[in-house]
């Protein structure tokens, strides 16, 4: 069965989940790293910025993976907010 070509409204949906989710995960996926690795702060915080750039790549690449855009939008914003989640409960070091 061949599949429809989606729309320009769902193509856009993924465009911006892909860069605007994948932006929102990795700065999430920043702070919260850099508040909870176990390691001097400027290893942790250099540490946390590399992974970041990794998950911007791959929240991209995962935005067009799924059939809904909602699903792109949870795969992406789920793992965001726990990440800023623990930045948030890990920022008192």
């Amino acid at each position: 069965m061949k599949r429809a070509a989606p729309g320009r409204k769902a193509v856009l949906n993924r465009i911006l989940a892909g860069l605007g989710g994948g932006y929102l995960l990795a700065a999430a996926a920043a702070g919260g790293l850099a508040a909870i690795l176990p390691m001097p702060r400027i290893e942790a915080v250099v540490t946390a910025q590399i992974a970041a750039y990794v998950l911007f790549v791959l929240a991209a690449l995962a935005a067009f993976l799924p059939r809904k855009g909602a699903t792109a939008w949870a795969i992406i914003l789920l793992p965001g907010a726990i990440f800023a989640l623990a930045g948030w409960l890990g920022g008192g070091r």
